[in-house]
């Protein structure tokens, strides 16, 4: 899944089933990264609760 953030400049994207190495590696490989124009940080999160559609990210 991949979105704007409200308000202001930014985006998200949610992955999974992928190691923080081979997200970091895809995301390394943006032209916007890598030239720079946006920087990136990643923040892992623990899901708790789901939508029963979204319920495979619990696992």
């Amino acid at each position: 899944m991949v979105g704007s953030l409200k308000p202001g400049p930014g985006g998200s994207i949610i992955a999974h089933g992928v190691s923080l190495e081979a997200l970091e590696n895809r995301v390394n490989k943006d032209p916007f990264v890598a030239e720079n124009i946006v920087t990136v940080e990643v923040l892992e999160i623990e899901p708790k609760k789901a939508d029963d559609r979204l319920s495979f990210l619990l696992n």
